[in-house]
């Protein structure tokens, strides 16, 4: 039996963004929609973000790092080890002050990775950084090779996986120990993205039967100037350094990639 989903991640406050991700979902007509996490942070809508994914409970949604840097005051707990992660802790902050107390319990107990059994031994698991870390000590960059994932990839044997994080959507055919292929899906991002390419971006997964299935990625048109506006205007610090991501595609210190 086939089943589509579709999937999209770090939303990051950006309202039009996900507007324009969600038209074109709507149009795939899928089976299962899954947000697979940074619903906040980066951007000046948090509370609207949050308050759109509680009230549409028939959307499965994971939890993501950023999420929980401020549902868990990560501020209060955890030196910044650079001036740009210094900044990210006050953005976070900020951005806490701006949820209700129902949205950050809500957001707090979104679930770390959700596996789905199409057929025995036919899974397909979705998760935010890795399937073992939320994303704030390792994750899978552009720059890694097929090889080098598949080593941290040992284990995990399911068909096809999904995350978000790096922003920047693909699909890779990872080698496994048994020979076989497993197919890693990058669904990001909606809010902004850091491979050259400024449109947003969604995943699609279609279980076609029998263990065949179909991953693909679709970037979305989006015209981007009145929201980098909104943003080097809002009440974020560094609103400029977010604008620029918006309009370029690239994050905006390129020397230092967060990883």
């Amino acid at each position: 039996m086939s089943f589509k989903f579709c999937l999209y991640s770090d939303i990051h406050g950006q309202i039009p963004q996900l507007d324009a991700v969600e038209a074109e979902v709507e149009k795939e007509n899928p089976d299962k929609t899954v947000v697979i996490g940074d619903l906040v942070g980066l951007g000046p809508e948090p509370g609207d973000i949050v308050q759109r994914m509680m009230d549409r409970p028939w959307i499965d949604v994971i939890v993501g790092n950023v999420d929980l840097w401020v549902t868990r005051k990560v501020w209060e707990t955890v030196k910044p080890k650079s001036p740009h992660q210094e900044w990210m802790f006050r953005m976070m902050e900020m951005t806490r002050e701006r949820l209700n107390e129902s949205q950050l319990e809500w957001l707090d107990k979104r679930p770390f990775s959700i596996t789905f059994s199409q057929d025995l031994g036919h899974d397909f698991h979705v998760f935010h950084g890795t399937p073992y870390d939320i994303g704030d000590s390792d994750a899978f960059p552009f720059r890694l090779t097929d090889d080098e994932v598949a080593e941290k990839l040992k284990g995990y044997d399911y068909d096809v996986m999904a995350h978000g994080h790096i922003h920047g959507p693909s699909v890779r055919n990872i080698p496994r120990a048994d020979g076989k292929k497993q197919q890693l899906v990058c669904a990001a991002a909606v809010g902004m993205s850091w491979d050259g390419d400024p449109r947003p971006s969604y995943a699609v997964v279609d279980y076609m039967g029998k263990g065949q299935w179909d991953c693909r990625v679709e970037r979305v048109e989006f015209d981007s100037e009145a929201q980098a506006k909104f943003n080097e205007d809002s009440w974020i610090e560094h609103g400029e350094r977010i604008a620029g991501m918006i309009r370029s595609g690239q994050f905006w210190n390129p020397s230092h990639m967060p990883h």
